[in-house]
């Protein structure tokens, strides 16, 4: 027995290192950069491994409203161990995926002996999909590991009986949730099960405890999200499905997805002796083993359909299939072990190097597996990210990411950007204006997936058609990429960056030019304005965009973004806004039009919001359609429901010195269910504005002191308090 178990131990290790073997030298020769999810993970390594060098725990925890720490900070440790951030990255997937086959092969060897174990820690680490995973610093083959390992641990517990593999379980499951937050719906029907087989006394006291050992674990990241997690969750299953214009869950194309495509994702053999296995298991009843894959129906009525998704079901599939072997004749087995090792080997070498090159699935139209062979050429962010920085000379710089294409985004330049130290602040296509930009990229051909598309491209055609534009921003560097496109680098060349001025205007023209132009663009941004006053001060800077204030008054005005049709705008009274230190373009201005392109400062020193319009404001964000609220006193008590549940709270405006404004909450309830004030902050800062606002804002902003008064709320200016406000 114990033999046995050795050369199966041996034989599973072996296949590891085979397909390891293999990935190393996959990587070896690939010089892709890492693709929008891809990058963003990558990039959290690199900021969790500086987190970590200052013990600083709490920035850990706060990093990431939706993907927990746990895969990333252990590449981080390995990194500050071993530096190499892809290096380490790529160690830990490995790890994982070790973990997961021998956690298949655990729960294999236990339903159907040995070499059912070996087989199906096999079909799992040889899985195409899985393989192709485990290429990228992705988090499926790390779910998928830690979702094999619940499974084997869950069965040792026997019905929860045993109180050492209980608390084990709690650790593991509070893991899983650290891993990826979907890892519940993967093992919550098969625990419930063992849970329901084992059910006694002692059963359920050991359930208690493993459940607050997985709360204890799982509770300091999650707690802040709770509220807001699962709408996020909604988002990503179905509003996001629909902005890709995937099809309606219950569609024959959508229904067919997951079978179709289960051969490139799983394999063939394992395909076919999984539907042997599911005969198996329900003649033998394998209730277990059944509850494992009852999630596959969950994802058939998700509109978003992605084969990642699936991933972590596939250990308890490998498990399944595996039990379809183990029902075979011995010839059968032997025949059947043959053909699995090498079509195992045909499907890693599809994936990894496109040989064979051209095997699909007779009927289906599918291959056998996805290529994804190494891409050689490399693609040239780094020296595209010099330039920027010999001619910033190293000082902060936003450099704005035009396409969104998957080997050429802004994900993969901030990835780098911060891998290398850089005092580069990347953001995505600018909207509008390209105000706060000193940088911009740029490239010929595809511009990133459909929907994300057409941003870019209207920056493309404003840029060959706005003349003042593209001479504000001329190109000082074309790079050609490996996929036949040209990128390009265009610098703003205004202000103190322009040598000289636009002609001979006069500054007291060009003056009463911008305040023209001010109130000609003025429509885009207010409508129903009554008493406009605009006033400008400047000098003869100003020839090169540069203009010391721009105050703006109104006796009221509406504001927002007119231009869209998914926002409410905000009646204002009494208002005054001053831009300092505003930087223009010179070009544009010349021909009487106002092109903002920087400030110093955005400053909203007065205005007034009577209560009626700021509940008009707020129940029309999205969100917030049944939100009331009421002034009173110097305070606002505000209700939100939310789905099953009801918000309501007393918030005060507070000044802070990193924000527009601060919300100071009490009486929090929760559902009627007072919340303790040390857990104020996990339902506030789901519906706190300040924050996220603050951080998309191109400039720095400053808002006057808030105040509560009778009927509305007042903003007032106070230049000796200039800090309070301040972002």
């Amino acid at each position: 027995m114990r033999r046995a178990r050795a050369l199966a131990g041996a034989c599973v290790a072996v296949a590891w290192l085979a397909i390891a073997a293999v990935a190393a030298v996959w990587l070896a020769r690939d010089h892709r950069p890492p693709e929008w999810d891809y990058a963003n993970h990558l990039e959290r390594v690199v900021h969790c491994a500086q987190d970590l060098a200052r013990a600083d725990l709490t920035t850990v925890l706060r990093r990431s409203s939706f993907y927990p720490p746990a895969v990333p900070c252990t590449a981080a440790i390995v990194y500050r161990l071993a530096p190499s951030d892809v290096g380490a990255a790529q160690v830990v997937i490995l790890g994982f995926l070790a973990l997961g086959m021998a956690a298949t092969c655990s729960i294999a060897r236990r339903l159907a002996g040995e070499t059912a174990g070996v087989v199906a820690a096999a079909l799992f680490g040889s899985a195409p999909f899985v393989v192709e995973l485990t290429l990228r610093f992705q988090l499926d083959v790390p779910l998928a590991a830690l979702v094999a390992l619940m499974l084997a641990v869950a069965l040792k517990t026997e019905g929860f009986r045993r109180p050492g593999w209980s608390l084990a379980a709690g650790v593991v499951f509070g893991l899983g949730m650290l891993t990826k937050p979907p890892f519940p719906v993967y093992v919550l029907a098969p625990l419930a099960l063992l849970a329901w087989q084992g059910r006694s006394r002692r059963g359920l006291v050991n359930v208690a405890l493993a459940s607050v050992v997985a709360a204890a674990i799982a509770l300091p990241w999650y707690g802040p999200r709770l509220i807001g997690l699962p709408l996020q969750v909604a988002n990503r299953s179905y509003r996001q499905a629909n902005e890709a214009g995937l099809p309606e869950p219950f569609t024959s194309t959508a229904l067919a997805y997951y079978p179709v495509n289960l051969v490139p994702q799983f394999g063939a053999v394992a395909a076919a002796l999984l539907v042997l296995g599911l005969a198996v298991a329900v003649a033998r009843r394998s209730w277990f083993v059944l509850a494992a894959l009852a999630p596959w129906v969950l994802f058939f009525v998700i509109q978003n359909k992605n084969l990642r998704y699936t991933v972590p079901l596939l250990p308890a599939a490998a498990v399944t299939a595996a039990m379809g072997f183990a029902a075979l004749p011995r010839w059968g087995r032997a025949a059947v072990a043959v053909v699995m090792v090498a079509v195992a080997a045909v499907q890693v070498g599809m994936t990894t190097f496109a040989r064979p090159a051209h095997a699909h699935v007779p009927g289906l139209g599918v291959p056998l597996a996805f290529a994804t062979p190494p891409l050689p050429e490399r693609w040239p962010h780094r020296e595209i990210l010099d330039l920027i920085t010999r001619d910033s000379g190293g000082g902060p710089v936003t450099v704005s990411v035009v396409p969104n294409a998957m080997y050429f985004s802004a994900a993969n330049f901030r990835y780098y950007g911060l891998r290398d130290g850089r005092a580069v602040k990347v953001a995505r296509a600018w909207d509008g204006e390209p105000i706060g930009i000193d940088y911009m990229i740029v490239k010929t051909g595809e511009q990133g997936p459909a929907w994300t598309a057409g941003k870019p491209r209207r920056i493309d055609e404003r840029l060959a058609t706005d003349a003042p534009l593209a001479r504000a921003y001329p190109v000082i560097g074309l790079f050609p990429l490996p996929d036949g496109s040209t990128a390009a680098v265009r610098a703003r060349r205004v202000g103190a960056r322009l040598e000289a001025g636009v002609g001979d205007v006069a500054p007291d023209a060009l003056a009463r030019a911008l305040e023209e132009a001010v109130r000609q663009r003025l429509p885009e941004v207010a409508r129903d304005v009554d008493g406009l006053a605009v006033r400008v001060e400047g000098d003869a800077a100003i020839a090169r965009g540069e203009v010391r204030r721009l105050e703006i008054a109104a006796v009221s005005a509406t504001i927002g973004e007119l231009k869209r049709r998914d926002t409410t705008p905000l009646r204002l009274h009494d208002l005054r806004v001053v831009l300092e230190g505003l930087l223009v373009n010179p070009y544009s201005l010349a021909g009487g039009r106002f092109d903002p392109l920087d400030m110093r400062v955005f400053r909203l020193e007065q205005a007034t919001i009577t209560e009626n319009d700021l509940r008009a404001f707020v129940q029309g964000q999205k969100g917030f359609q049944g939100a009331s609220l009421r002034l009173d006193g110097d305070a606002v008590d505000v209700r939100l429901p939310a789905p099953g549940l009801t918000i309501t709270a007393r918030a005060r405006f507070a000044a802070r010195r990193d924000d527009l404004f601060g919300l100071v909450a009490e009486r929090v309830a929760v559902g009627g269910v007072p919340v303790p004030h040390v857990l104020v902050d996990w339902v506030v800062r789901n519906f706190d504005p300040s924050v996220p606002l603050a951080q998309r804002l191109p400039v720095r902003v400053e808002i006057g002191r808030i105040a509560v008064v009778p009927g509305a709320i007042r903003i007032t200016w106070e230049p000796g308090r200039a800090e309070e406000g301040r972002r």
